[in-house]
Order: C-alpha cells, then sequence, then structure tokens
C-alpha cells in the first residue's frame, strides 16, 4: 500500500473548497436599504477628534522583501490634544505592493489584542493583489480595575487619532493614491472602523467584520472570559454593581459606534456578522447595523472564532468590495 504525504498547498485548498462550501449553505446576504445621507459631523465631535497637524520624522524599518510586496514597521510620534496620550508612539506594519504607479490603499485595524497573525495573513493577501496595506499596532483595550472607566475612552480617542494620523503618512506617501483609501476592521478593529468612518473622509469605504454596538453592552453583556474575568474584577475591586458600572460606561464612553452611527455613510460599508457570537453578541452587532440604517452586509453561521473558518470567503468578497469602490 502506497502513502500519499499532501503539502501545505493541498490542505489550504481543500480547506478553501470545505469554507467555500460553507458559505456557499450558510450564508446570508443584504443589499442596502435605500440611500440615506449621513448626518454632518457636529463642530464639537470634529473638534474632539482633532490633533496639532504638525509633521513628523517617520522611522522605516524594512522586515521583508516578497516578489509581489515589502513589508517595513513604520514609527512616528503620536499627535494629542486635550489629553495625554498612554501610548505615544504611531506603530504599523507597512506592506507595499511592488505594482508600477500610484495605488490604493487599505487600512487595517487589528482584534482586541494579540500578535496580529491572523491579520498579517490578510495584508498580505491585499498586497499580493495590488493594494498597498497599512496593519496599525495598538494595546489591548479592557477593562483595569486600578482605572477609572475614563481611561477606556482615552484609549478609545487616542486610537482615533492614531488612526488618522496613519491616514496622513498615506496621503503624503508617493506611491499612494490618496483618492483612493478604505479600511478593513475585525472585532474591536470593526468598531474603530465605524468610528473613523464617521470622522474621517479621506477613508472611501469599510469592511466591518463582527462588530457591535454599543462598548457598554457588549462590556456588559459578553460571554466571553477575555471580557468577563477583567468585568468581574473590576466590579469586585471597585466595590460596584453590574448596573452601576454600565450607568457609567454608558455616561463616560464617547467615542462609541452607536453614537458615531448617524455620521456614517451606509453606501461606504459592508458589514459581516455572526449569528452565534458570544463575544460581542449578535444582538449587538444588528444593533450596530440598525443604526448604521442596515447597510450591504453578510450574516455566516458561527461563533466570533469559528468565524475563522469562513476566512478565505470574507477575503475574497471583501476584495471584491475594494475593487469596485477603489479599484485596483
Amino acid at each position: 500500500m502506497q502513502c500519499r504525504h499532501h503539502s501545505f498547498r493541498d490542505i489550504r485548498t481543500a480547506l478553501s473548497a470545505v469554507c467555500s462550501l460553507l458559505c456557499a449553505t450558510s450564508c446570508a446576504t443584504a443589499p442596502p436599504r435605500r440611500a440615506v445621507a449621513p448626518l454632518p459631523l457636529p463642530p464639537e465631535l470634529a473638534a474632539y477628534y482633532d490633533y496639532p497637524h504638525t509633521p513628523h520624522q517617520s522611522t522605516a524599518q524594512l522586515l521583508k522583501t516578497q516578489r509581489a510586496f515589502t513589508e517595513s514597521l513604520v514609527r512616528f510620534p503620536l499627535s494629542a490634544a486635550g489629553f495625554e496620550p498612554t501610548e505615544p508612539v504611531v506603530e504599523f506594519e507597512w506592506f507595499e505592493s511592488r505594482k508600477a504607479g500610484r495605488r490604493p490603499a487599505i487600512l487595517l485595524n487589528p482584534i482586541l489584542g494579540g500578535d496580529y497573525p491572523l491579520e498579517r495573513g490578510i495584508a498580505r493577501f491585499f498586497a499580493q493583489r495590488g493594494f498597498h496595506v497599512a496593519l496599525v499596532h495598538r494595546k489591548t483595550l479592557k477593562i483595569s480595575p486600578d482605572q477609572p472607566v475614563e481611561h477606556i475612552e482615552r484609549l478609545l480617542r487616542q486610537g482615533v487619532v492614531r488612526i488618522r494620523q496613519v491616514v496622513d503618512w498615506m496621503e503624503t506617501n508617493e506611491r499612494v493614491d490618496a483618492t483612493r483609501l478604505g479600511s478593513f476592521g475585525i472585532s474591536m478593529g470593526g468598531i474603530a472602523s465605524v468610528v473613523t468612518a464617521a470622522v474621517e473622509p479621506r477613508l472611501r469605504c469599510h469592511v466591518v467584520v463582527l462588530a457591535g454596538g454599543s462598548i457598554a453592552d457588549i462590556l456588559m453583556t459578553s460571554r466571553d472570559r477575555l471580557l468577563t474575568k477583567p468585568r468581574a474584577r473590576y466590579l469586585a475591586a471597585n466595590h460596584l454593581d453590574q448596573q452601576m458600572l454600565e450607568r457609567l460606561l454608558r455616561e463616560r464612553i464617547k467615542t462609541d459606534p452607536i453614537r458615531l452611527a448617524p455620521y456614517v455613510d451606509p453606501q461606504s460599508l459592508f458589514m459581516v456578522l455572526a449569528l452565534r457570537d458570544r463575544t460581542i453578541g449578535y444582538a449587538n452587532s444588528r444593533r450596530l447595523w440598525e443604526a448604521l440604517r442596515r447597510p450591504k452586509h453578510m450574516t455566516i453561521l458561527a461563533g466570533h472564532y469559528t468565524a475563522y473558518l469562513y476566512l478565505p470567503y470574507l477575503k475574497h468578497i471583501s476584495l471584491r468590495f475594494f475593487r469596485d469602490r477603489l479599484g485596483a
């Protein structure tokens, strides 16, 4: 009897085929409703997410050279006005397509924590197909027992400023077509993409995967241990009950996708919701989708983590969306 050894490429191809079959049988897509213009951003909100627009000298460290693209690590100082930044350096990985001419670019907002292996795979997928990609780094956002609720808002606000400064950098890069910029965000990164869509008009379109709102609803209803354990520690350390903490979160978190949803153009969005999401919560994902006036979306029969099985399909459908909106 002969044994046949399967290569990684064979296994990956088989998995992609299985995932395509899954998507064909367990996805539901829906077009957006009739076009509704977003509300103009109020001056006070525009000022809240503004920052000193001073030029900074960035540093770029080449990490890897591929046939279709290069990978570099870019750093420069964060410009902050009205608050003390906890992360004073903007840091992102730059995946630059080798295709000639000015190319469209995608700003990639990562999940809640980790070392970005999932996001690097997505960035390389888009870079291989002619898009530049900026994978923005940020630290884990969580409820810390020794920090007030306002600390969460400070992290969220500086995250918006960080993203906008990366857009500044892309806009002045000679290899980037500044009229063709978009964003891709997963989980917390998807929430960041929605918030940024309200305040950063240079990003023309957005793929938002496994996001939800409000942040208070997510933090108080999530059944994921990554959120339930720090929530329990915060309640015990600060002698609060759940109702008191929920009230504080609703009062003091301003950088919230539900709050900023009226200022987002639903025609610029493509959303992916997971029916069995216990981390964000399907009800919270639907709530955000409704607040955004029902943009084009797809619902998958998966949880927050098992949605990874759909990744090959999600990458391709996102690529199609970006090509339709930005070209490539």
